[in-house]
């Protein structure tokens, strides 16, 4: 590194490498491997042997294999393990952290609401949830709406999937077959006899001025006469970075409401900022009732939220909704959404996205021209797909994604799929893509791989 976070390509590493992986690791101060005295620049005492530390009492059952099990510390787009080791982190965590990892407005709001109060009860509240409320709400163009917070994205869709069941007397929610939706509940197993799952692919050959109701055979399944509402994923598509057909949407959504049902979008990882719009739905000629966010809107705090509309909230008034959970709309929370939220405003990062996603997807379609083994390049702001011909052995995917981590490159690899998935924090430099551009290309030369 050249000390200003980008990398110094003028110094290279080994010949597998960008930068050289250092062999010793680091620990707490208390452990006996530490050499007297080595101490890096945060106090953390060095070790040659990291190792006698493996995380084996964690329960790691997510699909996805662990590459780094000795993360020490984090700042901005760069997270650093004990060994000494910097890696640029092209997936955001999680999609969590839009404005990079400890973006200090966000440590300071939670630093001074931790001083104040971080958890209430039932019948006292603190002013900072009403404030991110009315920040929220705006964001999502919903005046006279209300917002509940919650702790995970999950929660915020099933949330809003529990209340258009109340709302209605007709059966079945509508979603695509692709959906993700959430890990809990109704919307994460999606029963059959709950959900109707509506195959949007075989719409991809549609043009985008058809229009879906005159007489189109597929769109005749649906069954809207006993659907009470349609949850919409703009994009996610259970990570594979999909997105449906605009004209598609618009009328699903505008027969639903017309009948007087309800729209509710998944904006977990398409939301705040990501795709270069607010959110997803930012993308269609829609206008939802509920929206769910979760994942940037806390920056890797855990801070989810729903927000209704009018017209929703009278339909669950009348029918009595009911909801109760220990930490829904907890200032701690709310501190982290707001100052997210004004971060983003601030510092025009959602433009940023916009700009950056396009300069990076143009940098991978000039590869995708050079080298076969790219199939497709898509996405929408930084969120980003980058699939590989299925010809090339899964096993060579496998082996080029060890690679770019261990050139300082962390990107998102779907199991089992021939699939990069990228998604930078909003605040990623120019000369960061660049270099991540450089290590792939270098990789892709490497004609032994394939």
């Amino acid at each position: 590194k050249n000390g200003t976070g980008i990398w110094d390509l003028s110094k290279q590493g080994p010949e597998h490498s960008i930068i050289s992986r250092l062999p010793s690791g680091s620990c707490k101060n208390s452990c006996p491997n530490v050499a007297k005295n080595k101490f890096d620049a945060y106090g953390i005492g060095i070790c040659d042997n990291f190792k006698d530390h493996p995380m084996e009492n964690v329960l790691w059952k997510i699909g996805h294999d662990l590459k780094i099990d000795n993360i020490s510390h984090a700042r901005g787009c760069c997270i650093f393990d004990t060994a000494g080791n910097d890696y640029i982190d092209m997936e955001s965590g999680v999609w969590c952290t839009p404005l990079g990892h400890n973006h200090p407005a966000v440590n300071n709001a939670l630093k001074k609401q931790m001083d104040d109060i971080s958890h209430t009860g039932y019948c006292y509240a603190h002013p900072i949830v009403q404030k991110t409320a009315l920040a929220v709400l705006d964001i999502c163009g919903m005046d006279g709406g209300k917002c509940l917070f919650l702790t995970s994205g999950s929660e915020a869709v099933e949330v809003g999937v529990k209340a258009l069941k109340l709302v209605s007397s007709k059966s079945l929610l509508l979603t695509f077959t692709d959906s993700f939706l959430g890990s809990l509940g109704s919307s994460g197993s999606k029963p059959l006899e709950e959900w109707f799952l509506f195959d949007r692919t075989v719409c991809d050959t549609c043009g985008p001025d058809e229009d879906c109701t005159a007489g189109c055979d597929h769109f005749k399944k649906i069954p809207f006469d006993n659907i009470a509402g349609f949850v919409f994923e703009p994009g996610s598509s259970s990570g594979m970075v999909r997105f449906p057909k605009k004209n598609l949407v618009t009328a699903i959504a505008d027969r639903i409401q017309g009948d007087g049902g309800f729209v509710q979008v998944n904006e977990i990882t398409t939301g705040i900022g990501r795709t270069g719009e607010w959110f997803g739905f930012g993308h269609y000629n829609i206008t939802p009732d509920i929206v769910s966010m979760g994942k940037g809107l806390g920056n890797g705090y855990p801070v989810s939220a729903t927000a209704f509309n009018a017209p929703a909230l009278s339909a669950m008034e009348a029918c009595g909704f009911y909801h109760s959970q220990s930490h829904q709309n907890d200032p701690l929370g709310c501190a982290a959404a707001l100052s997210v939220i004004t971060t983003l405003k601030q510092e025009i990062l959602i433009k940023r996205a916009k700009e950056q996603g396009a300069y990076l997807k143009a940098a991978l379609n000039a590869l995708a021209l050079k080298y076969w083994q790219i199939k497709q390049v898509r996405g929408r702001g930084l969120m980003i797909a980058l699939d590989f011909d299925n010809k090339i052995a899964h096993e060579a995917i496998v082996r080029l994604h060890l690679d770019l981590i261990q050139d300082g490159f962390i990107v998102a690899k779907r199991p089992g799929i021939n699939t990069f998935r990228i998604d930078p924090p909003l605040t990623i430099e120019q000369e960061m893509l660049d270099n991540f551009i450089f290590a792939l290309e270098k990789r892709l030369k490497k004609s032994e791989l394939f």
